[in-house]
């Protein structure tokens, strides 16, 4: 089976040890030196910026912050993308790779914003093709513990404009964000084959960090093993041949000496091939849960794909009821939609691109049928819902500068 691979952490710092993997400046023991050149930056840094480190900092001088970044804020979040190995040669071999390249930027961009998106860095030379994206967490909106907080604290919050950038990382690796980043993306990738995995599955990710660290302990693990084996087979050789023997001949005819080596020699193959047999019981039983999770995710796509042979529009479907999770529409509200293709809806609408909520009043939304594109689209109030999104998102910041201008005007008044 093909799957994505999506993985987001937080870095620490200024993240300048990870900038140094990422653009080469020293090369892991699994890179091939020989394909480094391969390597591609996919972001154009602007002007007068070299490097990852300096992009990150380039953006937080220029997000109009009005707080002070802590000294243990995060300032920044790794992003990898890829795909199992299998399916990675697949789309090379088909000329597919600049298409997957530039869909994972338009996927980025669409998701954690095309401003934060400071740095995007394709790795040819390791064993799978895959790309290092950094994402600077600038968000708007109000924060979420806010929700916890007594009304006294509530009321002197308020008092901040809810519309401010602000430097958040917990708000974009929220828990239902990292499952929606999962759903978006695979849908994302479905084009070149890749599935998400299983939702909930017990399998956990490691650092790039960890990863190295593990493979440098095992490695000193066996070169150990190996010197200990080299030892001990060194000692038995010198016992066989040295001179002792030969002038203790009376007790090797006896058999006293060479029984004794015999036997430890024996002891020592028992040994080797138990080992064997441990590691090729541990690969067996590492092969039949990969069998088993296999198994039962093509179960669930042939369940998938016989429903899209006689309603072949549910795939057009499953997109929009996403796009109306993402915005926090009701169950009943979605199917009514589904149903009618035609609702109006008062209250609250959350944009999971801009990480804040917009107040509407008699919202239409409407289903159309694309002719040109041959799918269903989401239309808010005639107007695609993303760009409908970015408009709403635009009059709110002009808002916000707006009512900023008039508390600087008041507050100088009474200097």
């Amino acid at each position: 089976m093909s799957y994505i691979v999506l993985h987001l952490e937080k870095a620490k710092g200024n993240d300048s040890a990870m900038s140094a993997h990422i653009e080469r400046a020293t090369h892991p023991k699994n890179a091939d030196i020989s394909k480094t050149h391969l390597n591609k930056e996919l972001i154009v840094y602007p002007k007068g910026i070299k490097n990852r480190t300096s992009a990150i900092q380039c953006r937080l001088d220029n997000a109009l912050l009005k707080r002070k970044i802590g000294t243990n804020q995060v300032r920044a979040i790794r992003v990898l993308l890829s795909g199992t190995h299998e399916a990675m040669k697949t789309i090379e071999e088909n000329k597919q790779f600049e298409n997957w390249c530039n869909d994972n930027l338009n996927w980025l961009k669409e998701t954690f914003g095309e401003e934060n998106l400071v740095s995007a860095v394709l790795h040819m030379d390791e064993k799978t093709p895959h790309i290092h994206a950094t994402i600077v967490p600038i968000v708007t909106g109000e924060r979420r513990k806010v929700k916890n907080k007594t009304e006294i604290a509530i009321e002197k919050y308020k008092k901040k404009n809810p519309n401010s950038n602000r430097l958040c990382a917990d708000d974009v690796m929220a828990r239902n964000q990292l499952k929606l980043y999962q759903n978006t993306y695979a849908m994302a990738m479905a084009k070149y084959g890749l599935k998400r995995g299983i939702e909930g599955s017990e399998a956990k990710h490691i650092s790039t960090a960890e990863y190295y660290r593990t493979l440098h302990f095992q490695n000193q693990k066996m070169e150990q093993e190996k010197e200990l084996k080299k030892s001990e087979l060194s000692a038995i050789e010198k016992s066989i041949s040295s001179k002792k023997i030969v002038e203790n001949f009376t007790n090797v005819i006896t058999g006293s000496k060479t029984k004794r080596l015999e036997q430890e020699n024996e002891q020592i193959k028992k040994e080797m091939i138990s080992f064997k047999n441990q590691k090729e019981r541990e690969q067996g039983k590492l092969q039949e849960s990969v069998s088993k999770l296999e198994s039962t995710v093509e179960k669930q796509n042939k369940i998938f794909d016989k429903i899209a042979q006689y309603q072949p529009d549910i795939q057009d479907s499953l997109a929009i009821i996403i796009e109306c999770e993402k915005m926090g529409m009701h169950p009943k509200l979605i199917h009514i939609l589904l149903e009618k293709n035609e609702i109006c809806i008062s209250g609250e609408i959350y944009s999971s691109r801009h990480f804040k909520n917009f107040k509407v009043e008699s919202l239409k939304l409407n289903i159309e049928y694309n002719e040109i594109e041959n799918k269903k689209k989401l239309k808010i109030e005639g107007m695609d819902f993303q760009k409908w999104l970015q408009e709403k998102h635009q009059e709110s910041l002009k808002s916000g500068f707006s009512k900023n201008n008039e508390e600087d005007i008041k507050r100088n008044r009474k200097l």
